[in-house]
């Protein structure tokens, strides 16, 4: 019986999901993560600035995922459903102590990112893919959030097992951002 409450809540996700990404303009993601490319690309006094600039926001983007969990556990995970307004408050604020985080620990981030550079032989395909990947990533989870929050019934999300479901949650953002950023031109 467990089994089959899961699979119904793994279906709404799925339904969720491509109803999220159906609505997705891929340009006008591809624009935006573009410019903010050729921003950083710029600005940048080199190729490394160039790659360390690009990795911070990963940075930033991988420290927002655990913010994104934790706020799913904190709420939903627990039987509640936020107001909209309190999941976007709480959001900026994770943002912005993140910022803060990464500011105070720039240069140890930075020494690190110069040390897999030159052992991975990083590419700056590699790196615009995965500035880009994350990118679409963060906005799939945080728009997912708040489409829950916006929905009258879903007392189906709290049915089966809270960490399979966001494990499903995960698998789903990263396939529809994969299949977002494969379509894209970015360099």
């Amino acid at each position: 019986m467990e089994n089959k409450t899961q699979q119904e809540v793994n279906r709404y996700i799925e339904t969720v999901m491509a109803q999220l990404t159906k609505q997705a303009n891929t340009e006008q993601f591809e624009h935006i993560i573009k410019e903010n490319i050729q921003t950083k690309k710029a600005s940048a006094k080199d190729e490394q600035d160039y790659f360390d600039r690009l990795m911070l926001n990963i940075t930033y983007f991988v420290e927002n995922k655990a913010a994104w969990m934790s706020m799913m556990r904190d709420t939903f995970g627990k039987g509640l459903v936020p107001k909209t307004n309190a999941i976007q408050s709480e959001a900026t604020a994770h943002q912005m102590r993140i910022r803060q985080a990464i500011s105070e620990k720039m240069d140890d981030y930075t020494k690190l990112f110069h040390s897999q550079y030159k052992a991975l032989k990083v590419t700056e395909e590699a790196i615009v893919y995965d500035y880009a990947y994350a990118s679409v990533e963060h906005s799939l989870r945080f728009d997912f959030l708040i489409y829950l929050t916006l929905q009258k019934d879903i007392n189906n999300i709290f049915s089966g097992d809270f960490e399979e479901t966001l494990r499903i949650v995960d698998g789903y953002v990263a396939y529809y951002a994969d299949q977002c950023v494969n379509q894209m031109e970015l360099l």
